[in-house]
Formats: structure tokens, C-alpha cells, sequence
């Protein structure tokens, strides 16, 4: 209308507004997580190969490269269909768990490990802020496009920190909040626009793809996260970013 304002694309204004109120005190944001994972656990790869253009496999195998060494102990928290863990496992690992609370996904997982062969790798359903694991038990931590979904993200990091042994290693792969930049109005496009029409028209299930865009706008910015893992016990060791920086990989190591 003649004499408005448009809309400023920084104040996430593009999501239907039950996906924005996920973010109330009082929603129950990991609930809804779980639902709409374990509805899309079917077109999950699909999807991920489809917004990416198969760079997600490339970035899982960066990932898994930065973190693991050869015999290590790997938890993978919110591991999906299995790709990070499997990629760890090809790394290097002694043992791999992967964890995940939508169960719908882990079905997929194992008929992944069992196709590839891979031993050592196992799924179990739980929850990454309370892993079935003991202190110190672990070498190495990791999560892919998981963290943005968690509500209680210092509980996340502090699980992390409890089962990782001092000098564990942490790797975190996801989709910051974008900044400014010359590039930002095309990120923000591609997120808000592009994204929700290919899980429309592929993956089915339009409100986990509404539902990405939003996620990202209110996770961390590559800065903010790395001052999150300081003061959460972790000494940053290395922060690279993929696809233009609309992804990125934070590498830490446990302090003391």
C-alpha cells in the first residue's frame, strides 16, 4: 500500500506465525522438533541433497576430518539419518554412537551401517542432554544442523562437557544466524523463499521448512557461538564456513 514500510527481511516477518511462537517461554519448541523430524525422516537425505546441492556430505566430511582421530570414542547428538556418524566412522573412530529422540530416523541410520558394513557404529534413541554415557567417556562430540533445534543449548554443551574426557575434542556443524554483508539479502532469500518452496515441493512436509529459516534467524552468529563454547568450557581451536557463510563448522576442545 502506498505510504507503508516494507518489511525488513532481518525481523523474520516470512514465517507463519505458530512457527514464530515456538520461540514463546511457555512453547514446547523440542516437542515440535521431534514431531516433524521423525514426519520427514523419509525425505530427510533427499532434502538435504536437494538445498545443498550435495555439499552436505562434503561438510559432514570436513567435519569428521577436524575431529576425529584414529580409535576415538565419538557420540554424534542428534545424529538423524546417520551420515555424520558413518562419515566418522570412516575417519578413523574406534566406536561411534549416534543419538537421536526422533525415532523415525534411526531405522535409516542402521540400514545405512548395515548396507556400508560399517562396525562400530551404533544408534540408540535418546537425548543429547542426557546421553546414556559416563563421564569422560567419550573423545570427541559432534552435532550437525542440530544444535539451532535445542532450547536449552548451555544444558546441550554442558552434556557435552561432562561425557567428553579433558582434552575431548567438539565439533559443531549448522547454520548461524546470517549478519550483514553484501551477500545477506541473497542468504536471507534463499532461507525464507527458496527453502520452504523445496520442502513444499519435494520433502512434503511444509512446516519443517518454514520452520528452518526461522531457526536459523534466531540461532547464534559464528561469533556469538564461539563465545558460547568459552564460557561453556571449551578453548575454540578452529571456525571455518562453508556454502558463502550460510554454514559453519565450530572445532573445540574440552579445557581443564
Amino acid at each position: 500500500m502506498t505510504g507503508t514500510t516494507p518489511p525488513d527481511p532481518r525481523q523474520r516477518r516470512e514465517a507463519p506465525a505458530d512457527v514464530e511462537r515456538l520461540y514463546d517461554a511457555s512453547a514446547d519448541r523440542a516437542g515440535y522438533v521431534r514431531r516433524i523430524f521423525g514426519e520427514i525422516a523419509g525425505r530427510y537425505d533427499l532434502m538435504n541433497t536437494i538445498m545443498t546441492g550435495g555439499r552436505h556430505h562434503a561438510w559432514r566430511t570436513a567435519t569428521a576430518r577436524e575431529l576425529v582421530r584414529p580409535g576415538d570414542r565419538v557420540v554424534d547428538v542428534g545424529c538423524g539419518t546417520g551420515d555424520l556418524s558413518l562419515t566418522c566412522a570412516r575417519a578413523g573412530a574406534g566406536t561411534v554412537l549416534g543419538v537421536d529422540f526422533a525415532a523415525p530416523m534411526l531405522p535409516i541410520a542402521r540400514n545405512k551401517a548395515a548396507r556400508r558394513g560399517s562396525s562400530g557404529v551404533g544408534f540408540v534413541q535418546g537425548d543429547g542432554l542426557r546421553l546414556p554415557l559416563e563421564d569422560g567417556s567419550a573423545d570427541a562430540w559432534c552435532a550437525a544442523f542440530v544444535m539451532r533445534n535445542v532450547p536449552d543449548v548451555d544444558g546441550l554443551l554442558a552434556e557435552a562437557h561432562r561425557v567428553l574426557r579433558p582434552g575431548g575434542r567438539l565439533a559443531v556443524l549448522d547454520i548461524p544466524r546470517i549478519e550483514g554483508g553484501l551477500l545477506a539479502p541473497f542468504k536471507r532469500f534463499h532461507l525464507a523463499r527458496v527453502v520452504p518452496l523445496l520442502g513444499r515441493l519435494f520433502g512434503g512436509h511444509s512446516d519443517a521448512y518454514s520452520y528452518l529459516p526461522v531457526s536459523a534467524e534466531h540461532f547464534m552468529s559464528v561469533e556469538e557461538l564461539s563465545a558460547r563454547l568459552v564460557t561453556s568450557g571449551f578453548e575454540v581451536e578452529r571456525v571455518r564456513t562453508f556454502g558463502v557463510g550460510t554454514v559453519a563448522l565450530h572445532v573445540a576442545v574440552r579445557a581443564g
